[in-house]
């Protein structure tokens, strides 16, 4: 399964757009009872047979040219991107309003950091779920270049699903999985960050 999120844009001249306090999970919807019945006479159930059976990730998928999408915790990025202007997003349904955070720097190539609890940069980037708890997303350029922009999903993925869902039961219930979620729990990242100067 899939799910779109909407397309995370960094205002004119950021170099980044963060999201603080992102999770992740698939929702796992009531099956049919004939379902439920099956799994527990197999001794398991539906939320289950999704966690072992497959996984959810995060991917971006960018407007043009290369992506970086990393998740780290907020005070290494507010610290990395710190003197840099960037945007602070929140979602609203599937769109993603910003507020731009001033700079005059621009911070070094991502992926050059060592902070990161995890990264991937490219054509289509992407995290495991497991990976976003509770941490901020970053999305920038490789090269750290303003006006970011990229399309978010979450994606369910079986690997070699037609050997792993054999079984008519197991079938139904991973077809009913029915949803993924991206949850917000922080709020907006502390945009007052600036050091008073001299």
């Amino acid at each position: 399964g899939t799910q779109s999120l909407g397309t995370l844009r960094a205002a004119p001249g950021d170099t980044a757009v963060v999201v603080d306090g992102v999770s992740a999970r698939l929702v796992t919807p009531q099956p049919p009872a004939w379902v439920v019945d099956a799994l527990a006479q197999a001794g398991t159930d539906a939320p289950t047979v999704a966690r072992d059976l497959g996984d959810v990730v995060l991917v971006a998928s960018p407007a043009a040219g290369p992506l970086f999408l990393g998740v780290a915790d907020v005070e290494e990025v507010t610290a990395y991107l710190d003197s840099t202007p960037y945007s602070v997003a929140v979602r609203e349904a599937s769109d993603w309003p910003v507020i731009s955070v001033p700079g005059t720097g621009r911070p070094a190539p991502p992926a050059q950091q060592s902070f990161w609890a995890a990264a991937q940069e490219g054509t289509s980037p992407e995290i495991p779920a497991d990976a976003l708890e509770s941490l901020t997303l970053v999305l920038m350029t490789p090269d750290a270049a303003p006006g970011p922009e990229g399309a978010l999903r979450l994606e369910y993925r079986v690997p070699g699903a037609s050997v792993a869902l054999e079984s008519a039961a197991i079938s139904a219930a991973a077809a009913s999985l029915g949803g993924l979620a991206l949850v917000l729990l922080g709020g907006w990242l502390v945009v007052g960050r600036r050091r008073p100067l001299g």
